[in-house]
């Protein structure tokens, strides 16, 4: 490796990790507000959440890196032309795609790299993610009483007057105990419950005071109470009452809601699956799709005769046929039958076949991506070398800003690409690489102009505001 090699790798690598730190805490802090109020207040642990955020991390990294790369080329290059080091460059023999040679070497093994990586380690993450997410949202809210208002729990309407907290709850401020030790949880006053878990039953009870706390082991409530009684009526004809006091007596609600759960599926979608899984499922889809189409060449050959045999049956005359309108109807109405059924079959099949079509198309998709938002990497250097060498500026303010408007193109054109993929009204091939194809061009002509020593932005015409943004 060269020194000037060696050198232009440098005045990447710090940009290029201080761009790619920024735009992760972006999107980190844009995950956390989505789902804050999904992920929190649940009793989950606190490692639980960041292990949430730490598999969600995964397709993060995936979409920040290309966009690292082009903010350090901007910059990196920026800073060279400022400090007229491209200037000494070109002044010793050196033109400037040599000097782009080594960024553009970087950027392929980059590329390498991140479709590894794509391939390989982000699928399971993403995999992992949605069990986990589906898990954090089977669980339900702590369990929180407040005083005077009834809590629903399953079959049970539970209103208690007053809560006398314990000292260890006036810290954690919590109803559910994990042990089940009345001594240690709050002692609740004055306890109406009513219970609807019987059929044509209807159970008060009432309780002078009691204790509530959660049993993981058996996944439900245990509600003592004491000093009580029971009030049970026959809902169905009013005619049973009973009533029965109790000095001690327990009660089990059933709240298997409240205990985290990590769910375990063996089922992929598209973006939890590696290539080769995909390229299988292409390969069913494709085998499907031709089962249908000799099912519809089977019922084609065999409910549509021949057009000759049709001939000779209407020239055979019906004899000894007493009613002939009627022997005409019965064949008449048997094949209308036929047609309709063949119709139904054919539809059938043809609606299967576009929902395979619909898959395949799915799954190109996916594959196409693996290859082309890496390949960015290589797309943005070819644009942020020119940018940044006529920039002549390694502002921070002026990387980013022009790096944003280059890549919100890109992924205007990526997510355009893939609602008309999914639609099935453009290949999967060009609408996962037309992003890459047309910031691509727009680099190799920067590139060119660059080296040709042309210039393509006009300071000068650039309103004022725009001017002391980026050159001041």
């Amino acid at each position: 490796m060269s020194i000037l090699t060696r050198y232009i790798i440098k005045e990447h690598a710090g940009p290029f990790f201080f761009a790619l730190s920024v735009i992760m805490f972006v999107f980190v802090t844009k995950f956390i507000v989505q789902y804050i109020g999904k992920i929190f207040g649940k009793g989950l642990p606190l490692l639980t959440i960041f292990e949430f955020i730490y598999l969600n991390l995964a397709w993060m990294f995936a979409l920040a890196v290309p966009m690292a790369v082009l903010v350090a080329s901007l910059m990196a290059f920026g800073r060279l032309s400022a400090d007229n080091e491209i200037t000494i460059l070109k002044s010793s023999g050196i033109n400037i795609f040599q000097i782009l040679r080594s960024s553009l070497l970087t950027a392929a093994v980059l590329t390498v790299l991140m479709t590894i990586y794509n391939d390989k380690i982000l699928p399971d993450y993403n995999h992992r993610a949605r069990l986990l997410y589906h898990s954090i949202s089977q669980k339900k809210p702590t369990l929180e009483l407040e005083e005077g208002i009834y809590l629903k729990l399953a079959n049970f309407n539970i209103m208690v007057d007053e809560i006398e907290k314990t000292f260890e709850d006036r810290i954690s401020d919590t109803m559910l105990d994990p042990l089940p030790n009345s001594e240690s949880s709050d002692k609740l006053k004055n306890i109406t419950i009513f219970d609807y878990s019987a059929k044509d039953i209807m159970r008060i009870i009432i309780g002078a005071h009691g204790f509530l706390v959660f049993d993981k082991a058996s996944e439900r409530l245990v509600l003592t109470l004491f000093d009580g009684e029971i009030h049970e009526i026959n809902t169905s004809d009013y005619s049973e009452y009973r009533r029965l006091n109790f000095t001690r007596n327990v009660f089990y609600i059933p709240a298997p809601e409240f205990v985290f759960k990590r769910t375990d599926d063996m089922w992929r979608g598209d973006r939890e699956m590696n290539i080769e899984m995909m390229q299988d499922e292409i390969s069913k889809q494709k085998q499907a799709i031709q089962v249908q189409l000799a099912e519809i060449n089977k019922n084609v050959k065999k409910y549509l005769i021949d057009p000759d045999i049709i001939a000779n049956r209407l020239n055979v005359k019906p004899a000894n046929i007493e009613n002939p309108d009627i022997a005409s109807r019965v064949p008449h109405s048997r094949a209308v039958r036929k047609t309709q059924s063949l119709e139904q079959q054919i539809l059938s099949s043809k609606g299967n076949i576009d929902h395979f079509e619909k898959q395949i198309y799915k799954y190109e998709v996916e594959v196409n991506k693996k290859f082309s938002i890496p390949f960015a990497c290589i797309v943005f250097v070819l644009i942020g070398a020119p940018l940044g060498i006529k920039t002549r500026k390694g502002s921070f303010g002026v990387g980013f800003s022009l790096s944003i408007g280059f890549f919100l193109l890109y992924w205007a054109c990526l997510i355009g690409g893939e609602e008309l993929a999914d639609r099935q009204l453009v290949s999967p091939a060009l609408a996962m690489w037309f992003p890459n194809i047309v910031v691509g061009a727009a680099g190799i002509i920067l590139t060119y102009r660059t080296l040709k020593e042309t210039t393509f932005i006009k300071w000068e015409k650039l309103p004022k505001f725009l001017r002391i943004f980026l050159k001041g």
